[in-house]
């Protein structure tokens, strides 16, 4: 073997090992740099964070809210919707009274339609309400709730 051969695989051989230390300073630097990030934010975020002790508190408060107004809304319920209430449940029984008179027809027989008038408001042969009577008391049930 030569020693010309030799001195050409050396420098080879440093030329790699020149890179790979390049290579690896710099991957070292970025390792150092994330790091020294991660120790940042870590340290700011234990700062801005909440004690138990303040997680506590903020729970009993929310709590207590909670209490009074579930106590607020069972105590005493406004009047508005006691009244909205009544209406409802009036409702309720002229649309139950108006499909009972609906499933018997004066002849015998049955009547699916219920017998109402759907234009003219003028009512049932037997004295029941219109469907234009009856959106009409549906329209002021939600104005009022408004």
């Amino acid at each position: 073997m030569s020693l010309d051969g030799l001195r050409a695989w050396i420098g080879e051989v440093e030329r790699k090992l020149a890179a790979r230390t390049r290579v690896f300073l710099v991957l070292a630097a970025i390792a150092v740099g994330g790091a020294g990030a991660a120790v940042y934010l870590a340290l700011e975020a234990g700062d801005d964070a909440a004690s138990k002790d303040e997680v506590q508190r903020v729970s009993d408060e929310l709590q207590g809210q909670i209490e009074s107004t579930g106590a607020a809304t069972t105590g005493s319920p406004d009047p508005r919707v006691t009244q909205l209430e009544a209406e409802l449940d009036a409702l309720k029984a002229r649309v139950e009274g108006l499909r009972g008179e609906g499933k018997t027809a004066p002849n015998g027989g049955t009547s699916e339609g219920g017998g109402a008038s759907t234009e003219g408001g003028v009512g049932t042969p037997n004295g029941g309400a219109s469907a234009a009577e009856l959106k009409e008391l549906a329209e002021k049930a939600r104005g009022q709730s408004k």
